[in-house]
């Protein structure tokens, strides 16, 4: 395929049986043997979030909690006194024990030390942490809104420091071949570091925005919708509940490990659909909702139902995000209401041996649906929802398509694996579309913004083996090359 592109946009498309050429107003650029495809588009991601893990102590490889102790000791700290981490997670820790801020006091007892658990959604914290965040923890284990109250006690990150954060995530998107992510749950004081990227020309991805609506923080700083060719303000996002792994996702039963608990619903159907309706009315089309637990998928769908009905919530594009566990009668609804379910399959790659722990049989037969959405004719989007996971399409294709946990050799629950040209899809066109988007972009034909990725092999065509082992070659952001291996 020979591909011409002027002013950022496909003008002309022509054969060529020797591979890729891609020709643009000053250059040629020549991928003999290779296969294009439109720019891959990751639709759950958290674009400060992830260039923060990389400027950060990592503990995702740890294996206990004097191991993530270790780590930190031999981290750097800004002169602010605080100590930022992210990654333990104590289901692959010998014991299976979630820590305790003894072992942190006795090593930073003058330092603030916040450490993220995996999913986002608890934290493991010192005294000192607590007290600058005037909380009272016995075991420093934190839960949703109280882990956002120690993160919002650390100092603001300067503008450069945002900057540094944003372009070190679009440039390891680029990479694996992402030209576009759907950043969720951004602050407003972070949109200015955005905006000013993109009038510079630079930031290397483009940026739908998702703006914190929670509490109500989009409102109170009189953030509104706004257009951009590389950055643009295309939506809220709320949170229903919590995460699996911190036994905060809200299910209808209890959770298999703790018959105690039904998870944490952070919102009713009717504080979703009053916060909707504000959005709606200054004008943001395009509203995201996180949704875990079969509860809040049950929650979030019946608001969705009440929100199509009111007069200027027929068109708008609703999406349910994660959606990892979802009933049956749900599913069919979400369907009907024309709902898109924004997923992330490296997620179930990642949970399978926690989830068999968390849920029961019938928990665990409704749970990571994938080929059941499409077949419902539920519309769905594709992403990693890094920095939980890594940006990496290819990967997360494979997780679609074989659908192997981490360390097994076989399909887990394979009647929900979904095919190539899906995956291929839920990465693509459909993720785009889930941005209202869809008309410019998703595609290789003439007209479209060229946003394309090279790559060495067909995904189509090769084994699903080999899917994980696919190279990214080269990578088109607006017709600009802005990754060449």
């Amino acid at each position: 395929m020979e591909v011409h592109i002027e002013r950022g946009r496909i003008r002309a498309i022509l054969p060529n049986a020797l591979g890729v050429t891609i020709r643009t107003e000053s250059s040629v650029f020549n991928f003999p043997g290779s296969v294009l495809l439109p720019g891959f588009v990751d639709s759950h991601g958290h674009v400060i979030g992830f260039g923060t893990r990389l400027l950060q102590p990592s503990l995702h490889n740890a294996t206990s909690a004097e191991m993530c102790v270790e780590i930190l000791r031999n981290a750097t700290f800004p002169d602010e006194g605080w100590i930022l981490a992210m990654g333990w997670n104590e289901t692959n820790w010998i014991g299976g024990r979630i820590p305790d801020k003894t072992i942190l006091d006795e090593y930073f007892p003058d330092v603030a030390v916040v450490a993220m658990r995996v999913d986002g959604h608890s934290s493991w914290v010192n005294s000192e942490a607590l007290r600058r965040a005037k909380l009272d923890s016995s075991t420093g284990i934190l839960y949703e809104t109280e882990t956002q109250r120690v993160l919002a006690s650390m100092p603001e990150p300067s503008l450069e420091e945002l900057q540094k954060c944003i372009t070190l995530t679009g440039d390891y998107c680029v990479q694996k071949g992402i030209t576009e992510v759907h950043d969720m749950d951004v602050s407003p004081r972070w949109i200015d570091a955005f905006r000013d990227l993109a009038e510079r020309g630079a930031l290397p991805i483009r940026v739908q925005s998702f703006v914190s609506a929670q509490n109500d923080e989009w409102a109170l700083q009189g953030v509104l919708p706004s257009g951009g060719e590389f950055h643009r303000l295309a939506g809220t996002k709320l949170y229903s509940d919590g995460a699996l792994g911190s036994r905060t996702a809200a299910l209808l039963e209890p959770y298999n490990d703790d018959p105690s608990s039904l998870g944490t619903l952070l919102l009713t159907s009717e504080q979703i659909v009053a916060k909707v309706s504000k959005a709606l009315d200054a004008g943001w089309q395009c509203i995201a909702v996180h949704a875990i637990g079969d509860r809040a998928a049950r929650k979030v769908t019946d608001a969705f139902e009440t929100i199509r009905r009111l007069p200027n919530g027929s068109d708008v594009v609703l999406r349910m995000e994660h959606a990892q566990i979802v009933s049956e009668s749900d599913v069919e609804r979400l369907a009907r209401l024309n709902v898109w379910c924004s997923i992330q399959p490296s997620h179930a790659i990642s949970d399978a041996a926690m989830a068999e722990q968390r849920l029961n049989s019938i928990q665990m037969k409704n749970a990571y649906r994938w080929k059941s959405f499409i077949d419902a004719g539920c519309r769905v989007a594709a992403g990693s929802d890094f920095p939980i996971e890594l940006p990496d399409p290819l990967l997360g294709i494979d997780a679609f398509v074989r659908r192997i946990p981490h360390g097994a050799n076989h399909s887990w629950y394979d009647g929900e694996c979904i095919t190539v040209n899906q995956s291929l899809q839920a990465f693509t066109s459909w993720g785009h579309q889930a941005a209202d988007l869809g008309y410019r972009r998703g595609s290789v034909e003439v007209g479209f913004d060229a946003d394309l990725v090279v790559l060495d092999t067909n995904p189509t065509t090769c084994k699903p083996e080999n899917l994980s082992g696919i190279r990214v070659l080269a990578t088109f952001v607006a017709g600009q090359l802005r990754y060449c291996l």
